[in-house]
């Protein structure tokens, strides 16, 4: 059945514009972020840092933890955390920047960074992590994470890894032994196994119609385009190539021949998670911190699987991605706010927030953790370390990167799941929106763009590892 429903540069100032293309949503985040700082408490004495967070439930109560943890050792600082949405969190990340009361302490995904970058509002904190004692503990993967987002640049640190974000797949084991049916190899087998577990009250697959549907199907393109670049090296963008329509033609024809539920086009993160613990899909593919969730919701052994991506027609993909944490250039007390993030971003917090909240550490000590490749976790682990699979990656060098995915993807695939443009004419759309950004970088910086990694590239980070200059960022 079918169915329809950057360093060198002065940083950007915020326009007219990019505050309405925000939407009200922004402004009503506005409203949340504040009662939230308010609702905290104070007059204590205390000097207070103030920690933006939108990475979801589990991982925002993991960082609470860690804050009271933390609170507890200093009697001087009180640590207030922000929490945001995670679909809201960048309009309201905006908003507190562009309304002159910033964060002192953000979490962001690395798509983020360069845009954030650009307008001025991430410290520098080379000075410090020059001479800090923990700055060799993280991993290669981690800190070439960093430097595709902008986060490390030319040895500059403006961001360190809090977490690795490693993408496998859930399914409800009942319904593939009903079946017969174990975890798909490949695209192919996995087409067959949704049709296979979709009935008359239940579907195969739990689609992210909504904010962060690009997350699911942008590794599909590369599985099918056998590449992760998005640029030729005239700096034409190719995510338009037949190849690349071929996959997204692949993602949207599972909502279009009823595989996923109808109302699913308007799914962001929260109803995408509820639609497989509670029963409604059967499958979806989600980061480790979802494990976390669907124990909590009942789910177990008899009842959860989860496996290794399936592999596409021209390559296996590895999708990765990161969250950093940064401190804020217009931060009211650098000192205190150092003090707080130095001592998170030890391998000692940060293993016991990634324990805590479900996640892939970034650091070399956690990955020699069995906790970390075992049970439920070890299909994230593979993935992420894994040496054979094609990295997934984006060109967060771009600060047009934050608008791209936050706003215009989320148009252009409603769209597509609607009817109303294809898939060739949504990705024509899209490219045509690089295509002037990449023209704008190159213009500004020149030809010698930033390029993902193959299987067997994988350069040292370049970052500092000789102390140098002062202990705190100027």
């Amino acid at each position: 059945m079918r169915h329809h429903a950057n360093p060198g540069s002065k940083p950007r100032r915020i326009t007219r514009r990019d505050m309405l293309r925000l939407g009200s949503a922004a402004f009503a985040g506005a409203a949340f972020v504040g009662a939230t700082v308010l609702g905290c408490g104070g007059g204590d004495g205390r000097r207070t840092v103030t920690v933006f967070s939108p990475m979801g439930e589990v991982k925002n109560l993991a960082l609470r933890r860690q804050v009271e943890r933390f609170m507890a050792l200093r009697d001087d600082l009180r640590v207030e955390l922000i929490p945001a949405p995670w679909d809201q969190g960048h309009a309201k990340l905006l908003t507190m920047i562009a309304g002159g009361n910033p964060p002192d302490v953000i979490a962001a995904t690395g798509q983020w960074m360069a845009e954030f970058r650009a307008m001025g509002a991430i410290e520098d904190l080379t000075p410090w992590y020059a001479s800090w004692p923990h700055r060799d503990a993280f991993t290669r993967t981690g800190l070439l994470r960093c430097e595709s987002s902008m986060a490390i640049e030319d040895g500059r640190v403006y961001g360190l890894p809090l977490e690795l974000t490693t993408r496998a797949m859930f399914y409800r084991r009942r319904w593939l032994d009903e079946q017969g049916l174990v975890p798909a190899a490949t695209r192919t087998g996995w087409r067959a196994l949704l049709e296979r577990i979709t009935d008359r009250d239940r579907y195969g697959y739990a689609l992210r119609g909504a904010r962060g549907g690009f997350w699911t199907w942008w590794p599909i393109l590369e599985e099918f385009s056998g590449t992760n670049e998005w640029f030729d090296r005239d700096h034409n963008c190719i995510i338009n190539s037949p190849a690349h329509v071929e996959g997204l033609t692949y993602w949207n024809d599972i909502y279009q021949d009823g595989l996923a539920p109808v109302d699913s086009v308007n799914w962001g993160y929260n109803e995408l998670v509820q639609g497989f613990w509670s029963g409604v899909c059967g499958c979806i593919e989600q980061d480790p911190e979802v494990v976390r969730t669907c124990l909590e919701h009942g789910m177990d052994e008899s009842t959860l699987v989860t496996a290794a991506m399936p592999a596409g027609p021209r390559a296996h993909v590895a999708s990765n991605d990161i969250w950093i944490l940064s401190i804020s250039s217009a931060a009211k007390n650098t000192d205190d706010a150092l003090a707080f993030y130095e001592w998170m971003m030890s391998p000692e917090q940060l293993i016991a927030y990634s324990k805590d909240a479900s996640v892939l550490p970034t650091v070399k000590q956690g990955m020699d953790d069995p906790y970390f490749g075992q049970g439920f976790l070890q299909p994230f682990m593979d993935m992420a370390t894994d040496t054979r699979f094609l990295q997934n990656w984006y060109p967060s060098y771009l600060p047009e990167m934050g608008e791209f995915i936050e706003v215009l993807v989320t148009e252009e695939q409603q769209k597509m799941l609607l009817g109303r443009q294809s898939p060739r004419e949504t990705l024509d759309r899209l490219a045509d929106f690089l295509d002037r950004a990449q023209r704008r970088h190159v213009d500004r910086h020149g030809p010698d763009t930033p390029r993902p990694p193959r299987p067997s590239d994988t350069p040292e980070p370049s970052v500092p590892s000789e102390p140098s200059g002062t202990s705190r960022p100027s």
